[in-house]
């Protein structure tokens, strides 16, 4: 799927699932920024031109499944729509393109390889970000849909290494936030491609 269908598909889950006020103002935020074109990260999985966007509507899709598993937690349609689309608003404005020298494997010779570079502007954290940016437009986020977007890097999070206990609270308290980290761990490590350095 190229860039443009993958953003339609996105713009047209997001204007039939989510009524929230603020909507179109974040949609409007998106088109003024990179997300449609940025990559999902700087090197692993979908490091190309419209990952960001294809990540998120892996994870949209994976989560749907997960969420459907368990009809007696009444998660809505929308907050579905609103934690797994815009998780990684933190990677909008975030990268550069930069050039890396390497050795072509085949004939020996070095050339300048086109990268993705990380470009932070607004150093706000990774979840913590996500959070932050969604809420300059969308009225009032649940507390389940905070911590699922906060929490969703699970084990890769830095607080992690230090020590903090927040997650595993939020995981006991909220279940739609270890269901958006699985949807997130399987979109990137099943369904999407990885490249290496």
């Amino acid at each position: 799927m190229d860039i443009q269908e993958l953003k339609a598909e996105f713009l047209d889950i997001c204007k039939t699932t989510i009524q929230r006020d603020g909507i179109n103002e974040l949609i409007d935020w998106l088109e003024a920024s990179d997300f449609f074109v940025a990559p999902a990260s700087s090197k692993y999985h979908g490091s190309y031109a419209g990952g960001l966007v294809e990540h998120s509507l892996n994870v949209y899709k994976c989560l749907k499944q997960v969420v459907e598993k368990y009809p007696e937690l009444n998660i809505s349609d929308e907050t579905v729509a609103i934690v797994a689309l815009f998780h990684d608003l933190c990677k909008a404005n975030c990268y550069k393109i930069g050039f890396r020298n390497v050795k072509d494997d085949d004939t020996g010779q070095w050339y300048k390889k086109e990268v993705y570079e990380i470009d932070e502007k607004f150093p706000m954290g990774h979840g913590e970000k996500s959070c932050i940016i969604i809420q300059w437009f969308l009225k009032r986020l649940s507390t389940d849909e905070l911590l699922a977007i906060r929490y969703h890097m699970g084990g890769f999070d830095a607080i992690v290494k230090g020590g903090d206990f927040g997650m595993s609270k939020a995981y006991e308290m909220c279940p739609l936030a270890p269901m958006l980290h699985l949807a997130d761990m399987e979109a990137t490590y099943l369904l999407e491609s990885r490249t290496s350095e």
